[in-house]
């Protein structure tokens, strides 16, 4: 019997596959590639692999930032913001972009793990400011939400519960974070 081998695939076929997943301007997962990972992440937390906690976060005042500075500014602040996002992270933690300025965080051993992941970012971001194209000085805030997996939860409920608290948040004044449980 002939054996079979089973080859890597090539670097441009994983290139292109990790170009397919990846937001191409901040480099963090996109919207499909999130809600996939969010429901795998889901079906691990269900077989007991882990306390899921999910963060729902927003730029505060971005809309201005792209009236004012045009959208050069706007895609400079969604990098910058990713960048320090991606930073905070720990292995087996994703950073998606869900749309605009809106981005999904799954971070594993729950919201203790969280606070401490968004605590962090906030204050790189209070101390990183990102410098505009004319020289001005943006300071970048966000507002979150933040849900912990329940038993018996889907990712639909999962990310239904994070956004509501995103809401709170957001109502609250922004430059906080609101949690669902």
């Amino acid at each position: 019997m002939a054996r079979v081998l089973i080859a890597e695939p090539e670097p441009d076929l994983r290139s292109l596959a990790e170009q397919a997943a990846t937001d191409p301007l901040t480099g963090v997962l996109n919207r499909r590639s999130g809600e996939e990972r969010l429901a795998q992440d889901v079906a691990r937390a269900a077989r007991g692999g882990g306390d899921l906690a999910l963060a729902v976060l927003d730029l505060d005042q971005f809309k201005p930032v792209n009236d004012e500075h045009g959208h050069r500014a706007g895609d400079a602040c969604l990098e910058h913001f990713a960048s320090i996002l991606n930073r905070n992270l720990r292995t087996g933690d994703w950073a998606a972009r869900w749309g605009g300025d809106e981005f999904s965080v799954g971070l594993w051993e729950g919201q203790g793990a969280s606070s401490g992941a968004l605590e962090r970012l906030a204050e790189q971001l209070r101390e990183a400011p990102l410098i505009l194209p004319g020289g001005q000085k943006a300071r970048l805030t966000f507002s979150g939400g933040v849900s912990r997996w329940r038993e018996g939860e889907d990712a639909e409920g999962l990310f239904r519960r994070a956004d509501a608290a995103l809401y709170r948040a957001k109502e609250a004044g922004g430059d906080t974070v609101a949690c669902a449980d």
